[in-house]
C-alpha cells in the first residue's frame, strides 16, 4: 500500500484553462502605435523631419508618412509585432522604409530610402508622439 502523504493534488482542469487563458490575454497585449509621430534623424539632420500618421488594428499598421503634416503618402506595407514596427511609404523616386522599436515614449530605428534608381541611403531616426 502507498502512502496518501506521497500523494501529488492533480491540478484541475478548470483551473488549467483559467491559467492558459489569463497568460494568453498579458501576451497578446501589445503597445498601441496609433496616433501622430514627429522627429528626425539625431545623429544626421540632412535626413530632415518626417511626420507620420499611424493606425494600428491588431499587428496590422496603416496610415501615412511624410516630410510634412500636410505632404503625406500612404504606407503601402506595415506590422507591428510587440514593441516592433515596420512600415513602407512610396515617395516619388522611391520607397522609405521604417524599422522601429518603442524605447519608452519615443519610436526609434532606422528610415532607408530605396531610390528607384538604385541608390540608397539610411539613417538613425527618432519620432516622438505628437499630443492630441
Amino acid at each position: 500500500m502507498r502512502d496518501r502523504s506521497s500523494i501529488r493534488p492533480v491540478a484541475r482542469p478548470t483551473t488549467s484553462v483559467v491559467m492558459l487563458a489569463l497568460l494568453a490575454s498579458l501576451c497578446a497585449t501589445a503597445a498601441d502605435f496609433s496616433g501622430k509621430w514627429s522627429g528626425a534623424s539625431p545623429d544626421d539632420q540632412s535626413f530632415g523631419i518626417m511626420y507620420a500618421a499611424l493606425r494600428q488594428n491588431g499587428t496590422a499598421l496603416t496610415g501615412s508618412a511624410g516630410p510634412r503634416q500636410s505632404r503625406q503618402f500612404p504606407i503601402t506595407v506595415g506590422k507591428s509585432d510587440g514593441d516592433h514596427l515596420t512600415f513602407e511609404v512610396k515617395m516619388g523616386g522611391g520607397t522609405i522604409r521604417f524599422d522601429l522599436t518603442a524605447d519608452g515614449s519615443v519610436l526609434k530605428g532606422t528610415a532607408q530610402v530605396l531610390e528607384d534608381d538604385g541608390h540608397t541611403a539610411s539613417a538613425n531616426i527618432v519620432l516622438k508622439r505628437i499630443p492630441e
